[in-house]
């Protein structure tokens, strides 16, 4: 080992003693530093590829539309047939969806009413895959019958079996008429359950055909609702549908492009959240600048006995850069254990200081998700690292400018 390596690792730890406390309080700083950052960067990541899984899970990869006019038709039906026999596409789904009225007992809700296609089982989106439907079964789901999110079950008190009364706007035009709107009476068969609460609590199923016949549709719907095979590429095949195959009327819209300013703000809110946290870890390290540097003035003898004895002034600078390193090194490798211990139990964690409901409330899950990422790891780490390294310049160019007299001269 070089010399100025072991009086670098010397002067951290202190012989008869395992660490000192100034090595201590600055590798807890750093270690705290990385976990505040890589632990943000985890939880962004989470936040950003779950909302992506429920938004696909929920509204569909692909969705074609009219402009929110009604589709119908000879064309419909051919359009229909022809998105069924895309090599590319593994479901097609027609979709109608609508807001309505909801009654069990005295208790009202205004739930959107998404249809179901029972009739076909080609189902775009994953219910029955992900076992969305809880306390039931979405097979279960015919004309007479409905499955209710958790959430407006919970808000106007429905078990499974009970019988809720629906309203929909079109029964308005009867009240004009002056005849008296009869409710829809459908049977709750069982509470879907998607995890994202956005929509377990404003989302229930029923059947196309009943969907069709609360909107007055007809044979009509409001969308088309793809699921892409695997390695599809959906935006591209989103531009191509647009460009060679649909008219002006029904355009293709990925879940991207629906969801596209929400999905830059969670991009944002990381970038930001990791820049404030790297101006903190930029001000702690000058304490660790300020603790080599008063070491440095402590040690200007024996500083002065090693250029005495022929040390280099490259050799003294590269001894307290070094220490720099050292602590940033042990402090990054800490910051990872400790963020790896607190996000595999942040179940816990967050129950404790915000409580389930808080986080469902404004982030729309029922647990906080976290994605690990290598880049975001190996970043914080390197940042660190350099940043504790260069903590340490300034101590090793004031050393490495001492000239042997002036260092015993002061001393």
């Amino acid at each position: 080992m070089k010399w100025w390596l072991y009086i670098a690792v010397k002067q951290l730890f202190p012989t008869g003693r395992k660490i000192s406390f100034f090595t201590l309080v600055s590798i807890l700083g750093v270690a705290l530093g990385v976990l505040a950052l890589f632990g943000t960067q985890s939880v962004m990541n989470g936040f950003h590829n779950e909302i992506g899984v429920k938004l696909v899970d929920t509204g569909g990869q692909i969705t074609l539309e009219a402009g929110g006019r009604v589709i119908a038709g000879k064309n419909a039906e051919k359009l229909f047939e022809n998105l069924k026999n895309n090599p590319e596409v593994e479901k097609v789904e027609k979709v109608a969806r609508g807001s309505v009225m909801m009654i069990n007992g005295n208790t009202p809700a205004y739930p959107v009413l998404r249809s179901y296609d029972s009739l076909t089982n080609n189902c775009a989106l994953p219910i029955k895959e992900k076992n969305f439907v809880s306390w039931g079964d979405i097979d279960e789901l015919d004309d007479d019958s409905v499955i209710l999110g958790v959430g407006v079950a919970n808000r106007i008190g429905a078990s499974k079996g009970d019988v809720v009364e629906v309203y929909a706007p079109t029964m308005l035009e009867r009240l004009s008429q002056n005849e008296v709107p009869m409710p829809v009476k459908l049977e709750v068969v069982g509470f879907l359950s998607t995890g994202f609460s956005d929509v377990d609590k404003n989302v229930a199923l029923v059947s196309l055909r009943r969907m069709q016949d609360l909107y007055s549709l007809g044979s009509g719907f409001h969308s088309y609702v793809l699921k892409l095979k695997d390695g599809v590429d959906e935006t591209a095949f989103a531009k191509q549908m647009n460009a060679d195959v649909l008219n002006g009327d029904v355009r293709a819209y990925t879940w991207l492009t629906g969801n596209e300013a929400f999905l830059r703000v969670i991009a944002t809110e990381k970038v930001m959240m990791s820049v404030i946290i790297m101006l903190i870890i930029i001000v702690a390290s000058f304490s660790i600048c300020s603790s080599l540097y008063t070491t440095v003035l402590r040690k200007t003898k024996e500083i002065g006995l090693s250029v005495a004895m022929g040390a280099r002034p490259s050799q003294i600078a590269l001894c307290y850069c070094f220490q720099g390193f050292i602590i940033g090194f042990l402090g990054a490798v800490a910051g990872l254990l400790l963020t790896f211990l607190l996000l595999e139990n942040r179940t816990a964690i967050v129950e404790f200081i915000v409580g389930r409901e808080t986080l469902e409330q404004f982030y729309h899950f029922s647990s906080l998700p976290v994605l690990y990422d290598l880049n975001d790891a190996l970043k914080a780490c390197l940042f660190a690292v350099v940043l504790c390294t260069l903590a340490g310049f300034l101590p090793a160019l004031r050393a490495s400018r001492l000239k042997a007299s002036e260092a015993m001269r002061n001393e």
